[in-house]
């Protein structure tokens, strides 16, 4: 769904698919027109930066005091979670976090319904999973804004059918533009004010 990924130009000569293992996505890279800065910060300069930016909160209705960092949490096949769950009843708004542009909309067995947006700048990557369905009119490419609706929190993928949750991921944008395997940084202290 969505058709190919937008990218940044990418270093690697290597065209070949690769599986993001927390998605379960397959994607393979393309070269894109879209000009995008390669400075790319440290994970620390990084979550300072998204501080600044006053992220919302990508689950409409849950206030940062109920978040669990749930970010080096183990799961199947040795992997490690890289996101935090943010819990709240099906069919809640899912929210932008930021001011950005949809990359992909795609559904998986891990992720189920999912979506893949960055900031206006390429510089960040978001994750939203595990949604019961997308907000109408939604399409790659599209430009979004803080607080857009973009979804709806469901249970679809591996997510256990009871819990209905959004997972949420910040990744850094690679240089090699696999922006679905960028470095994670952990969206709890981020999204949650210090004490």
């Amino acid at each position: 769904m969505g058709g190919a990924p937008p990218a940044r130009p990418a270093r690697s000569a290597s065209p070949e698919p690769t599986r993001n293992s927390e998605s379960g996505t397959t994607a393979v890279p393309t070269t894109g027109t879209t000009a995008v800065p390669t400075i790319r910060p440290t994970v620390s300069a990084a979550i300072a930066t998204l501080r600044e930016r006053n992220l919302v909160l990508p689950v409409a209705g849950v206030r940062p005091t109920e978040l669990v960092d749930s970010f080096d949490e183990p799961r199947d096949g040795g992997r490690k979670h890289n996101a935090i769950d943010i819990l709240a009843p099906r069919g809640t708004p899912i929210l932008s976090a930021d001011d950005g542009r949809i990359l992909r909309m795609s559904t998986s067995e891990l992720g189920g319904i999912s979506m893949y947006t960055a900031d206006a700048a390429g510089r960040f990557v978001y994750y939203y999973a595990h949604m019961e369905r997308y907000a109408a009119g939604r399409s790659v490419g599209e430009r979004i804004t803080k607080g857009d609706t973009l979804g709806f929190v469901g249970t679809t993928g591996d997510a256990p059918k009871n819990v209905p949750h959004l997972h949420f991921q910040i990744m850094l944008w690679p240089d090699d533009g696999k922006y679905w395997i960028g470095e994670p940084i952990n969206p709890y202290p981020i999204l949650k004010p210090p004490r």
